[in-house]
């Protein structure tokens, strides 16, 4: 069986907010188990290089056995199924944004940890 690893996943909606962090949040749950996984708090942002709306955020917390490939394909799948799209995206309509943060000692998207929210939001961070 392969190893645990540290996984951080941000999350982030500007439009019908609560709607699709809520559908993401169930869809991350079937995906992962219900086991360990713990959410942040939801947390209100102004957007940050984008004109539009604001954001709607939180912070998956969990300890997977997934190897990182099937996360970005799981992660990309669930994007698609809470009906993200390239010509939304272009339009600055993000029904849903799923980053990895941390797989891992790996950190990625590095220029997110230096944000005011993200900072907040892992101040929760069970590990």
């Amino acid at each position: 069986m392969a190893e645990n690893k540290k996984l951080i996943l941000s999350l982030g909606s500007n439009f019908n907010h609560e709607k699709n962090i809520s559908k993401a949040i169930l869809l991350l749950k079937n995906m992962f188990g219900n086991d360990n996984i713990v959410f942040s708090k939801k947390l209100w942002t102004n957007p940050i290089d984008i004109n539009s709306d604001k954001f709607l955020n939180c912070i998956l917390f969990i300890n997977t056995s997934f190897n990182l490939e099937k996360i970005e394909r799981n992660i990309k799948e669930l994007e698609d199924i809470c009906g993200r799209t390239e010509a939304e995206k272009e339009e600055n309509i993000v029904k849903i944004d799923i980053d990895i943060l941390q797989y891992g000692e790996k950190r990625m998207h590095n220029k997110d940890w230096s944000r005011k929210y993200i900072r907040e939001l892992m101040k929760e961070c069970p590990f």
